[in-house]
């Protein structure tokens, strides 16, 4: 946890890195997860003035039903934005993300990076705040918003307590006391009842036909389960499958990947039991696209053209092969469920 006075004088560079600004993007990866939006709507609410316009925008699509019940319900005015857009902005701000996880738009340029994840690259920027120790990007936005004395509505708070409680596996990985203080001070904040119905909407009905897909197609060799999707219209089916996955008996690790469009997508998942699912998705797959995470949960994403040997992407067997074979290489741990798709 960081000590008062370092705080405020994070929250004075924070607001210094705007002066004079009138328009300011906050930018987020992708299809937006809780953990994001709550980080974003905080930013927003810091960064606001009367003569300041803040807006929220994302690089992806609305793909899991908790995420869109999440913006309905709290009114985050987020929407999807293009590189054009983008450029615009006098202030590009990134939360729960850095400029290296935006191939799609060619590394936006960016002023202000607010993030949870690992530092993977050099940044160059106006104001950062990098802390891997904390799990979720909310827990940092949580201390601002205190430092700030900004009022908190029971919408900000339900949004902030939900991104705290996906990103750390309902409170259950290793909780920094960054973490802990900022669920203790919105535990007495938030809508529980908000909160309840957004996670009751996980799942959607064209989700469901996924899940028999993937219990079909999966492997389970010792310890390790995988299943290879295909086609899937959204990224968040495969994350949805492996969060499924890791919670089955005797599973330490859990691996799905998924096709959209031209893009092929690893979900990692693990028991956290000394293992870095993020360090090993960028060992195995950073050279080939955008690769990371943490202890516990990892992603890894790459185009077509990126694949190596002429594989195609509608190659389910070689897809499995090369994820597979990618990963056995960095971890002993896969070999065997490798060698199980080589028979």
């Amino acid at each position: 946890m960081v000590i008062k006075d370092e705080k405020h004088h994070r929250l004075k560079l924070l607001r210094s890195a705007c002066d004079g600004a009138q328009n300011i993007l906050i930018l987020i990866y992708g299809n937006p997860d809780p953990d994001a939006l709550a980080s974003a709507l905080a930013l927003k609410k810091i960064l606001d003035t009367e003569k300041r316009t803040v807006s929220i925008g994302y690089t992806g699509a609305i793909g899991r039903p908790e995420n869109a019940a999440m913006i309905k319900r709290l009114k985050i005015p987020a929407f999807p934005v293009s590189k054009k857009a983008a450029a615009l902005a006098e202030i590009i701000a990134l939360v729960d993300a850095q400029p290296q996880f935006f191939p799609e738009i060619s590394r936006p340029r960016c002023d202000i990076v607010i993030d949870h994840h690992p530092l993977t690259d050099n940044l160059s920027v106006r104001f950062a705040d990098i802390r891997p120790n904390y799990l979720s990007a909310s827990s940092i936005m949580t201390e601002y918003l205190r430092a700030a004395g900004v009022r908190l509505t029971k919408d900000l708070a339900s949004a902030l307590f939900y991104g705290i409680k996906t990103d750390t596996r309902h409170f259950m990985g290793e909780l920094s006391d960054g973490d802990l203080e900022a669920i203790k001070w919105l535990n007495k904040k938030a809508d529980r009842y908000i909160v309840e119905q957004i996670d009751f909407s996980q799942f959607s009905q064209e989700g469901l036909d996924y899940f028999s897909i993937a219990l079909v197609r999966k492997l389970i060799v010792k310890g390790v389960m995988f299943s290879h999707l295909g086609p899937v219209p959204s990224f968040d089916i495969c994350v949805q499958v492996a969060d499924f996955f890791i919670r089955v008996e005797n599973v330490s690790w859990a691996l799905v990947t998924g096709v959209v469009g031209d893009r092929l997508v690893v979900i990692f998942r693990n028991n956290g039991i000394k293992k870095d699912a993020g360090l090993l998705a960028r060992k195995a797959f950073s050279q080939l696209g955008s690769a990371g995470g943490h202890k516990a949960m990892g992603r890894a994403e790459m185009g077509q053209n990126a694949l190596p040997g002429g594989l195609l992407l509608t190659d389910n067997k070689g897809i499995e092969r090369f994820v597979l074979g990618s990963l056995a290489r960095i971890n002993p741990v896969f070999i065997p469920i490798l060698k199980s798709i080589k028979k």
